[in-house]
């Protein structure tokens, strides 16, 4: 369990989208959202994400995507249709890749990599609140 200063706020329900490529990275991220009470939807790459998201109705509290995945679709380009899709959604957006941020439009929050854990739960508990 990952252990946080924000612990001790309420638990949250329902699922976050998960896109990451990297098993290290996903694994701390399934347990974050799991920990914080979230349901965690995990995909490898933002094409797969995007099919899923697209299959029909799906209760999501947040997407949150590695800029660069496999495949034709980005993680920000997933982020940029997730937006037309479910404008009320909060998306994150993280990369280790500089100059990554600016080719994100308003309204997605972006995270460099390394992220914190305490960092990203208290983000995720604000955005998701």
């Amino acid at each position: 369990m990952i252990q946080t200063e924000v612990a001790a706020q309420p638990m949250r329900s329902g699922s976050v989208l998960l896109v990451e490529d990297d098993p290290l990275q996903l694994d701390a991220m399934i347990e974050l959202v799991t920990d914080l009470g979230f349901k965690p939807l995990v995909f490898a790459n933002a094409d797969d994400a995007l099919s899923f998201m697209q299959e029909g109705p799906v209760e999501i509290r947040l997407l949150w995507t590695d800029f660069r995945t496999p495949g034709d679709t980005t993680g920000g380009e997933l982020a940029i249709k997730a937006m037309s899709m479910i404008p009320s959604l909060p998306i994150v957006v993280t990369s280790g890749a500089a100059g990554t941020a600016y080719k994100l439009v308003s309204g997605i929050t972006y995270v460099s990599k390394p992220w914190s854990v305490e960092v990203l739960a208290s983000l995720i508990l604000r955005l998701t609140a």
